[in-house]
């Protein structure tokens, strides 16, 4: 009845592949840097630490929204026309920001 569980006993819990560890690097990437060009250039360094924190995890996921966006229109690229994708691309953004 108190049977602890362990990592072992759930394999399916976590799937760590190669594209997992890029979209995180990516997404560090994205929000460090990213972020911390855009706190220095509009000069928001007097603010507390928590709004610096907050610019950077809006970087953070707007910039995987971004990359998986591009990712899967780089997916669907296969036997699509350039036009196709970017109106693929177009209502998928026009559907994130309704």
């Amino acid at each position: 009845m108190n049977a602890s569980l362990s990592i072992k006993d759930l394999p399916w819990l976590f799937k760590i592949t190669m594209g997992v560890i890029m979209k995180f690097t990516f997404s560090v990437a994205i929000s460090l840097y990213g972020g911390s060009a855009f706190i220095e250039y509009y000069e928001l360094s007097h603010y507390s630490h928590m709004v610096q924190g907050f610019v950077m995890l809006m970087f953070a996921v707007f910039g995987m929204l971004c990359i998986g966006i591009i990712y899967q229109a780089v997916q669907l690229w296969k036997g699509k026309t350039l036009a196709e994708i970017i109106t693929e691309v177009r209502a998928t953004f026009g559907a994130i920001f309704k």
